[in-house]
C-alpha cells in the first residue's frame, strides 16, 4: 500500500479475522504456562497442601483466567485504535456510475461523518496535493467502470492516494473496504517489441523486475501466441533459443506469466487489442498499482486515460524503477 495515508491503511477485515482466531501471544502464554507447570517451585503456582489433582485444577483455572484477561485487553486496545482512526477526517471521491440511491446515500453518510468530498482534479492543486485522498468505487462497478476515474494514471503515481472498493456505505468508516491498486504492477510488451528485443535486454528486464519486486509484486505478462512464436523460432535460430531460455528462467522465478489462450491470440487478428487486454488484466490483478505497456510505436492517448503507463523499450529499461519505486518504497 502506498505510504502516507494513516486513516485508511488497515481495513477492518484484517482485524475481524483476528477476532475469530486465537491470538499468537495467547498461544505463547499457554506454552509458557505449560513449561511453568513442570516446575512447581515457580511463583505463579501457589503453594498448597491439597492433592496433586487439586493443585493442577487451580493452576489451569489461573491460566484460563489470565488468558481471558490478556485477550480482553488486546481486543479493547484494538477497538480503541480503530475508533481513533475513524475519527480522522479525509477527502474522498466517490465514482458514481448511475442514479442509484446507493451513491447518494454513501455520499451523505461520509459527509455526515466529517469527510470532505472533492473532485480528483482538485488533488493536483499545490496546497492540498500532499493531503490524503481516498478514491471510492462500488465493488460491482470495478470491472466496467474503474477506468472512468478522472486522472487515474496521475492519481496512481501519488503515495497520498488510496483506492477502495465498497459494498456498503459504512465500509469506509468501518474499515471493511477492499483495497485496490495497492502496490506493484505488471508489464506487457507489444509483439514488435518482443520480436526485436535482444537477449541482453531480456536480462535487463529480468533485473528490473527483481528490483521492483523488493517493494511489491511485479510480473511480465506475455501473450500465448507470442510465446508460441518464440518457441518455433528457437528451433531454427540460436539467438531465439537464447531468448527462449532466458524467458523460461524468468518464468521459473515467478517473474513471467504466459497468458491463457484468448481472443488476442486468434490467427485472424493481426495483433492483440492491447488496450482491452491490459484493462482486463488490471481487473484480474486488482491489487497491482501499475499496468505498464511497452511499445516503440506511437500509442493511443486512451492508454493513459485508462490509467495505463506507456513507455518505449529504452525508456522502460532506463526509467521504470525511478518512475515507480520513488513513490512506493
Amino acid at each position: 500500500m502506498a505510504p502516507g495515508i494513516p486513516p485508511f491503511t488497515t481495513p477492518m477485515k484484517k482485524y475481524q479475522k483476528r477476532d475469530f482466531k486465537e491470538d499468537s501471544s495467547s498461544r505463547r502464554l499457554e506454552n509458557m504456562s505449560t513449561r511453568i507447570a513442570i516446575h512447581p517451585s515457580h511463583s505463579v503456582v501457589p503453594e498448597s497442601d491439597n492433592s496433586d489433582d487439586s493443585s493442577a485444577g487451580n493452576y489451569f483455572d489461573f491460566c484460563s483466567q489470565l488468558k481471558k484477561e490478556v485477550d480482553d485487553i488486546f481486543h479493547s486496545s484494538l477497538n480503541s485504535v480503530v475508533k481513533k482512526s475513524c475519527k480522522c477526517k479525509n477527502r474522498f471521491f466517490l465514482l458514481a456510475t448511475s442514479d442509484d440511491a446507493f451513491f447518494k446515500k454513501t455520499h451523505v453518510f461520509l459527509e455526515s461523518e466529517g469527510h470532505v468530498s472533492v473532485q480528483p482534479s482538485d488533488f493536483f492543486k499545490r496546497e492540498i496535493r500532499s493531503s490524503p485522498l481516498l478514491i471510492i468505487v462500488r465493488n460491482v462497478d470495478i470491472a466496467k467502470h474503474i477506468f472512468e476515474v478522472p486522472h487515474l494514471l496521475e492519481l496512481r503515481k501519488s503515495p497520498h492516494v488510496q483506492f477502495a472498493g465498497i459494498d456498503e456505505p459504512e465500509d469506509v468508516v468501518n474499515l471493511t473496504y477492499q483495497e485496490l491498486f495497492i502496490t506493484g504492477g505488471f508489464v506487457m510488451f507489444d509483439r514488435e517489441a518482443i520480436e526485436s528485443i535482444s537477449s541482453d535486454n531480456i536480462n535487463k528486464v529480468w533485473g528490473i523486475l527483481k528490483t521492483l519486486c523488493k517493494t511489491g509484486k511485479w510480473k511480465w505478462v506475455l501473450h500465448y501466441r507470442d510465446s508460441r512464436c518464440l518457441k518455433e523460432n528457437a528451433r531454427l535460430c540460436p539467438k531465439a533459443r537464447e531468448k527462449e531460455y532466458l524467458l523460461n528462467k524468468c518464468k521459473e522465478e515467478g517473474l513471467l506469466d504466459i497468458l491463457s489462450y484468448h481472443e488476442c491470440d486468434l490467427m485472424t487478428r493481426q495483433e492483440p487489442n492491447y488496450l482491452q487486454c491490459l484493462c482486463h488484466q488490471q481487473v484480474q490483478n486488482i491489487s497491482a498499482r501499475y499496468p505498464v505497456f511497452v511499445s516503440d510505436l506511437k500509442t493511443d492517448c486512451r492508454f493513459e486515460k485508462n490509467g495505463i503507463m506507456t513507455m518505449t523499450v529504452d525508456s522502460f529499461l532506463m526509467g521504470l524503477i525511478s518512475k515507480t519505486t520513488n513513490r512506493f518504497v
